[in-house]
């Protein structure tokens, strides 16, 4: 049998090709806020729920995306923190770096965008669900324990007759 011989991988084309993997994500993560979105305006509490949870999954996701490529990046400039603008500096031209990043940046702003967009519709529908329940309960007022329904002290409670028992 013969023995496995491990390929060196190239740590400029898994940057690249994470870059890449962060803009499917944030594309993941922008079309999740839409249904988040949809949900709110169908009044579906289950889509708004998967959505939230798809958020949240691809908000984790892009946060281990990003740790690795970081780690990427220290490992081609050995050690230093560098950002993915200076990589080129380091290593020289690569090729679709210049592209990813481009990409990467524009899904990045949309998803800021939609963030903001769906944040405005989740506070007004938050908004719109209190002022319905101050509506609905507004009208009903709890009697008083302390004064009676014409602003009079209430009377003490008037005792009962005791109970005999005649037969004994």
């Amino acid at each position: 049998m013969e023995p496995k011989v491990e390929q060196m991988r190239d740590p400029v084309s898994d940057i690249v090709a994470s870059t890449r993997g962060e803009q499917q994500l944030l594309r993941q993560l922008r079309i999740a806020l839409e249904q988040q979105r949809k949900g709110v305006a169908d009044s579906d509490p289950e889509r708004i729920e998967l959505a939230s949870r798809a958020v949240a999954n691809t908000v984790l996701t892009l946060d281990a995306a990003r740790r690795r490529r970081e780690d990427l990046l220290r490992l081609v400039a050995a050690g230093k923190p560098i950002r993915l603008e200076a990589l080129e500096n380091h290593v020289g031209p690569v090729d679709g770096l210049a592209e990813a990043r481009l990409a990467l940046r524009n899904e990045a702003e949309g998803a800021i965008r939609d963030l903001a967009l769906t944040q405005q519709v989740l506070k007004g529908a938050m908004r719109a669900g209190n002022a319905y329940l101050q509506a609905l309960f507004s009208s009903v007022v709890p009697e008083s324990t302390s004064y009676a329904a014409d602003g009079r002290a209430p009377q003490a409670a008037v005792a009962a007759g005791n109970l005999v028992n005649r037969s004994a």
